[in-house]
This record gives structure tokens, C-alpha cells and sequence, in this order.
């Protein structure tokens, strides 16, 4: 066997393991039992007259049917769906169209393992001890998931809704920028561009001058294309999209502005890095609470969640009693007295490697 098949055997194998401690694939059910289709097969009730497509569809029509040998042994649908339902969904999809190799190496895997059993390998190392490293890691991804998914009281979604208004709600804006060049850059030489060599108390007249003719009437879309510097957002009229107030990321004088302004609307210049904007918000909108409140019960879920694990995860908190037993030489401890300088902390020629 050539070291890629190895591989892959392997990495196969995780992947099963991993599949048992999440989502499992749907049972292969018995023979006109209904069964929803699964992703990239056919529906397991073909209608009359049309042929079955798929492991699923064909095991559900006709399980005893022969689809293939291995080594000499006949694989009958039942069988070769069995043996490819650990396999998660989205991971039998990266399969389709090769759904033959998947069951020759879960077959192999399969027949691998009975030999290594009969052998009793699972009671020698570092098998043993691997095989339980394994099953500890299952057991803690059930157990985790299990915690993480307790049933908790009924959000007040409404509620919520209601007293966080920010976080449904988006403003349109569009903006004109006006770059000019931080103190200490480099004098542009053959640039056309007037913004590499504008002064910031340049840029701040031009955008004032802007500022008072669109207060006067000027046409804002007209404007940032003719003078915006960010040309991208120019082009369309200075558009730069929906913004959340919800959003940390937003700079807070940048959401002072668009909270405040109402639409049709234009603010004074606002500083941003080697720049001045001028935004106009031109919209709101506001998602209804039908519309919300999927995400507000997720989000209850979600903190719930959070909240069980981290009080389950203080449980186990870590206070380190021999520094010595964690420090394997490669590392510096921290805050440990050296024995050079018993009262300051180990440097690294003091607790490192001795020198060669």
C-alpha cells in the first residue's frame, strides 16, 4: 500500500471519529420506510418505473441488491450504505461521483481493524493508550455538546427587540472623502494626483467648501464624482453602502454622525486617518420584530451556551505548584528567580541551555 492511500485511510478516520461526536449521517431505514433525500442523492422514493439513484435511494428500494465486490466478497446495497453512514454529509459530498473509492477504503479500514482486533492490538502501545485518547475525546465532544444545548427558559425576544432598537436597524450612506498627506511624507515626484501633496488644513478648506455648497443645494452625487478621492465610491455617486449601529467597529464619531443626521441630510467634515469625509444618509431601515426574531433566539441560545461552558470550564482551572516540572528548557519561566540573581527573575542565559 502506497503511503497516500495510508494517508488517506487515516484522515478518513478522523473524520468518522469526528462525525460520531457531531452531526450524525440520517440511519439507513428499512424497505418503504420514507426517508428525506440526502445532499447530492436521490430521493429515496423514485417515483414507479424510474430507476433509483445514489447509496441511500438504492439501499431503501432494493437492500439486498449486489453493487459491488471487494476482494471477491459481494457488498450489497444495505451493506455499503451502512458502511458510509458514519461519514458526515458534507464530507460524502467531497466524494460524489466517488462514492466506489469511499467504500473501498472504508471497506479496507473496516477489515483492517478486525484483523488488529483479533491480533489484540487494542491492548498493546501506544495503541491502547491511543484508542483511549480517542474515545476520551469523543465522550468530551458529546459531553460538551450536551451541556451546551440545555433547554433554558423562553426568551423575552420581544423584549429584546424592543429595548435594543441599534442592533435591527441600518442607515444608507454615501460619503466624499478628502485625503491629504500625513506631516513627513515624501514629496510625490511626477504624481498627478492632488491629494499626495495636500496639506491636512488644505483638505479641511476643501472639504468645508464642499460641505457649505452642498448646504446649499449642490447636488451630492455630482459632487463625489467630481471631487471625492476615494474613486471607487465615487463613481457611484459616493454610495458606500449600509451600515449597523450595532457595528463595535464602527469609529464612534462616524456613528455619531450617521445617528444623528436624518436622511437627505449632509455632515460637517469628519476626520478619519489622512482624510475628511462628508457623509449624506440617504435611507434607514429596520428589520421587523417577525423578521429579528430568529436571530434574538439564537442569540439567547448562544449566550446560554457560552454561559454553561464557561461554568463548566472554571471548574478546571489550572494553579501551577512546580514551575520546573512545566519548563522542558526551550522556554523562559516567568517571574522565577534565577540562580544567578536569587531575587530577580531566571534571564535566558541564566535558565536556558547551558552554552556549548
Amino acid at each position: 500500500m502506497n503511503s497516500s492511500r495510508v494517508f488517506f485511510v487515516l484522515a478518513l478516520s478522523v473524520a468518522c471519529l469526528w462525525s460520531q461526536s457531531s452531526t450524525p449521517a440520517a440511519p439507513v431505514q428499512s424497505p418503504g420506510t420514507p426517508k428525506p433525500s440526502q445532499p447530492g442523492q436521490a430521493s429515496p422514493n423514485p417515483t414507479p418505473g424510474l430507476t433509483a439513484r445514489g447509496p441511500y435511494a438504492v439501499a431503501q428500494q432494493d437492500p439486498t441488491r449486489v453493487v459491488a465486490t471487494i476482494g471477491g466478497t459481494p457488498i450489497t446495497a444495505a451493506q455499503a450504505a451502512e458502511l458510509i453512514k458514519p461519514v458526515r454529509q458534507e464530507d460524502l459530498k467531497k466524494f460524489a461521483g466517488h462514492y466506489d473509492k469511499l467504500l473501498q477504503e472504508l471497506y479496507m479500514q473496516k477489515q483492517f481493524a478486525k484483523m488488529a482486533d483479533e491480533a489484540h492490538m487494542d491492548q498493546q502501545s501506544p495503541w491502547k493508550e491511543q484508542l483511549e485518547v480517542a474515545r476520551q475525546n469523543i465522550l468530551t465532544q458529546a459531553y460538551i455538546s450536551m451541556i451546551s444545548n440545555q433547554p433554558g427558559t423562553a426568551p423575552d425576544a420581544k423584549g429584546y427587540y424592543d429595548s435594543h432598537p441599534q442592533e435591527f436597524e441600518t442607515i444608507q450612506v454615501s460619503g466624499i472623502l478628502i485625503r491629504f498627506a500625513p506631516p513627513g511624507s515624501p514629496a510625490p515626484v511626477g504624481s498627478t494626483d492632488p491629494s499626495k501633496s495636500r496639506t491636512e488644513q488644505q483638505a479641511l478648506a476643501k472639504a468645508s467648501d464642499l460641505e457649505a455648497k452642498l448646504k446649499g443645494g449642490a447636488d451630492f452625487a455630482a459632487l463625489a464624482k467630481s471631487d471625492s478621492d476615494n474613486t471607487a465610491s465615487g463613481a457611484r455617486g459616493g454610495e458606500l453602502g449600509s451600515f449597523s449601529l450595532a457595528d463595535n467597529t464602527l469609529p464612534a464619531d462616524i456613528k455619531s454622525a450617521i445617528t444623528t443626521l436624518q436622511p437627505g441630510q449632509v455632515s460637517e467634515p469628519i476626520k478619519q486617518g489622512a482624510g475628511f469625509y462628508i457623509l449624506k444618509v440617504t435611507g434607514h431601515t429596520k428589520k421587523s420584530f417577525e423578521e429579528a426574531q430568529p436571530a434574538i433566539i439564537g442569540k439567547f441560545q448562544n449566550d446560554r451556551n457560552t454561559a454553561a461552558l464557561n461554568k463548566e470550564f472554571e471548574k478546571y482551572s489550572i494553579t501551577v505548584k512546580d514551575p520546573e516540572f512545566f519548563n522542558d528548557g526551550t522556554t523562559v519561566p516567568h517571574n522565577i528567580p534565577s540562580l544567578a540573581n536569587p531575587g530577580q527573575p531566571a534571564s535566558p542565559s541564566a535558565s536556558g541551555p547551558p552554552k556549548k
